[in-house]
């Protein structure tokens, strides 16, 4: 995946090895670091799974081994989380010395994109659904930390870079959390490539980690409060605010006051008061703590599988996507040349909401 052939060509294939190879169909999404393409792993045998093909981008040759060595550490102690709150992980490996993972294809958008149809329409998220989302998250970290290997060794995994960007929402009503422990193979590359990555994460960063202090599990609880803060109340910081003043108010662990009096229970202001506490030590030990924490009082609020109404609130920004996918559309069938045959699919998270589609007919 490495050469600039297949980076441009989404419709040429990667031989895996033993009779399998992965056709990629289209690029569902661009970052400073990766690229995420929808592919379908095939074998001889006739098998065809769709999957997403994350690609990361080019790095120096002396950064390189660094990279690869971090990417598929990481994706193989990812292997062994099976949680249905997060993404699975099927494959990694490397292309002419750029590395890439094969993950399970989650077909819908992220939770920023839906947070964005909401704030275009000048609306807030229903609270029983923004609970159940959040209640969901906190089970995909709790579950990421309790994974075992083969040798029944807890792995203690934590995501740190949590966002509503890593929050992937199906069809189906399904809340999954990808991209765990990515940081760490963007640590690796070009101070230039990790400052600006750290900007761009900087509204979710807890301020130890924005002041050079490793990471940890208390950090991830501050992630996930600043996201449980979005979807109730609005972002951690103003908008349109600089790289440079984003990372200097994240370092003293800056949260903007509340522009309205949002009418949550007690026990709910006290799961995300303690998860965003400035001190480490004030926080919750961990993502398991937090999930405890947050799902008795969710239940206590009268919400529990939220995933049907979630499924509808998804159909009504995006309708004719929100479908039953077509058999010709994600099971492409490879022609004589390894290319795939398949029709137009929209690129993951670019849908264009119901209301901006209507709008352009009119």
């Amino acid at each position: 995946m490495a050469s600039s052939k297949l980076l441009h060509a989404p419709l040429e294939h990667v031989e895996l090895g033993g009779g399998r190879r992965v056709v990629l169909l289209d690029v569902l999404g661009r970052g400073a670091f990766a690229t995420v393409y929808r592919g379908l792993l095939c074998s001889d045998n006739g098998l065809r799974r769709p999957v997403a093909v994350k690609v990361f981008s080019a790095v120096s040759s002396d950064e390189a081994e660094q990279v690869l060595s971090l990417v598929t550490r990481t994706a193989c102690r990812l292997a062994w989380v099976d949680h249905p709150n997060v993404v699975r992980v099927y494959e990694c490996g490397d292309e002419r010395g750029q590395p890439y993972v094969i993950e399970e294809l989650v077909s819908g958008v992220t939770l920023a994109a839906l947070q964005e149809a909401y704030a275009k329409k000048q609306r807030r998220m229903p609270l029983d659904l923004a609970l159940f989302i959040a209640a969901e998250v906190a089970e995909g970290l709790a579950g990421a930390r309790l994974a075992r290997d083969q040798d029944g060794v807890q792995l203690g995994m934590i995501h740190h870079a949590l966002s509503a960007r890593e929050v992937l929402l199906s069809w189906r009503g399904e809340v999954k959390v990808s991209d765990f422990e990515t940081s760490t193979a963007r640590a690796a590359t070009s101070s230039v490539r990790s400052l600006r990555g750290m900007a761009s994460r900087a509204s979710t960063m807890a301020p130890e980690v924005a002041q050079g202090c490793p990471a940890d599990a208390r950090s991830d609880v501050f992630a996930f409060g600043v996201l449980l803060r979005e979807l109730l109340i609005g972002p951690r910081f103003p908008a349109g605010l600089g790289s440079g003043d984003a990372i200097r108010l994240a370092r003293e662990g800056y949260v903007q006051p509340m522009t309205f009096q949002p009418h949550l229970p007690p026990g709910l202001e006290s799961v995300m008061t303690r998860a965003l506490a400035v001190d480490p030590e004030a926080r919750y030990p961990n993502a398991c703590a937090l999930a405890f924490d947050l799902r008795r009082v969710v239940l206590s609020m009268g919400v529990g599988d939220g995933r049907y109404f979630l499924q509808k609130a998804l159909e009504r920004e995006w309708a004719q996507h929100a479908e039953e996918i077509t058999t010709q559309t994600f099971f492409a069938r490879p022609d004589d040349t390894g290319h795939a045959v398949a029709g137009d699919v929209v690129p993951f998270d670019r849908r264009e909401p119901r209301d901006q589609r209507e709008k352009r007919r009119r």
